[in-house]
């Protein structure tokens, strides 16, 4: 009975420990040094100084924060040495591996590693495998599966925020982060001069805005813009992030006008980089000093004074280069 009661009690220690040791597996232990990873600054390069693996304790962790489902790459190059690296990334607070490579490293010959990642943190270490000291350069990138994942409403024309006349709105976009796009709309009711405001801030990368008439006519704002509108309808504007390391923060706003010119027309018969000839036929009035502007086929404006008045023709002087314009371009001028 004592024996029979033993061999239960051997059999139950065992199952107990067989169950311990799948629970251990299949949640790790977290690494103490996860506690003090340094986060990945995005699209930048670091240099790691690897230590021997009899003092590998030291190695630096580093943390990476993703928002949203995408491919996460991670770029290693050795300057000098060559060695083997373990390479380690770990979620759930550095609690379970989710990928562990060795890599032969060779100086100056990049690899690249990439993951399919969920959003979520994620915490990574390169361990040298050999008795030597390494100096790695290390950087990470992050495409989402969909950049505008989390960007709301405004990423398509039919949740634009509304620009309200000379009132500056201020936003950030960034693709790696989900929100690639901002749209905006700004509505005019009669025939005016639209002056357009776009700025980023001094760390924004990448980040572009683009202007679409109500004619369908599009073009790039360039931070002060200028649009004459002559029928009434919607002015859309679509601030983005151009490519997946771009991204930051902006200011943009739209100021509106009666539109300044008469419809007195000229055309302009010739020109030389900052200068030109504008026949003036019969209309007369014209005098030096005179402002105008001629309008590019893609809606920007080229800003010009009278500079020599005469009959017929005139010069006209711009800051800009009239070669951005084709020969017969109507011309218009301010109210007298």
């Amino acid at each position: 009975m004592r024996l029979r009661h033993s061999l239960h009690r051997a059999k139950l220690w065992t199952l107990v420990s067989f169950a311990a040791a799948l629970a251990a597996t299949a949640c790790e232990t977290p690494p103490p040094q996860v506690n003090t990873a340094v986060p990945i600054t995005w699209g930048e390069g670091g240099t790691l100084k690897l230590a021997p693996q009899s003092d590998m304790g030291t190695n630096p962790w580093r943390k990476i924060v993703v928002l949203s489902r995408g491919v996460l790459t991670i770029g290693l190059q050795s300057h000098i040495n060559a060695g083997l690296v373990r390479l380690n990334v770990r979620s759930e607070n550095g609690r379970r591996s989710i990928f562990q490579k060795d890599i032969e490293l060779a100086p100056k010959s990049p690899v690249n590693v990439t993951l399919n990642v969920d959003a979520g943190t994620y915490f990574m270490v390169l361990e040298p495998l050999q008795e030597q000291l390494l100096n790695v350069a290390i950087a990470a990138r992050f495409q989402p599966e969909d950049p505008d994942a989390l960007s709301g409403p405004d990423k398509s024309r039919e949740g634009a925020q509304v620009l309200v006349n000379a009132q500056a709105k201020e936003g950030a976009v960034s693709y790696r982060d989900g929100n690639r796009t901002d749209w905006y709309k700004f509505d005019v009711a009669t025939s005016e001069t639209l002056k357009f405001k776009f700025q980023t801030s001094d760390q924004t990368k990448g980040v572009r805005a683009e202007c679409i008439t109500p004619t369908g006519l599009s073009f790039e704002l360039t931070g002060q813009d200028k649009l004459v509108v002559r029928e009434p309808g919607s002015i859309w504007i679509r601030v983005y992030a151009e490519q997946a390391d771009s991204g930051g923060g902006y200011k943009i706003s739209a100021e509106s006008s009666p539109m300044v010119g008469s419809e007195r027309k000229g055309i302009i018969l010739k020109f030389n980089s900052n200068t030109a000839t504008i026949n003036m036929g019969t209309d007369d009035g014209v005098r030096e000093g005179l402002k105008g502007y001629v309008q590019r086929p893609d809606g920007g404006l080229i800003d010009f004074v009278i500079e020599k008045a005469l009959h017929r023709s005139s010069t006209a002087r711009s800051k800009n280069n009239f070669g951005e314009v084709d020969l017969n371009l109507t011309v218009h001028f301010e109210m007298n």
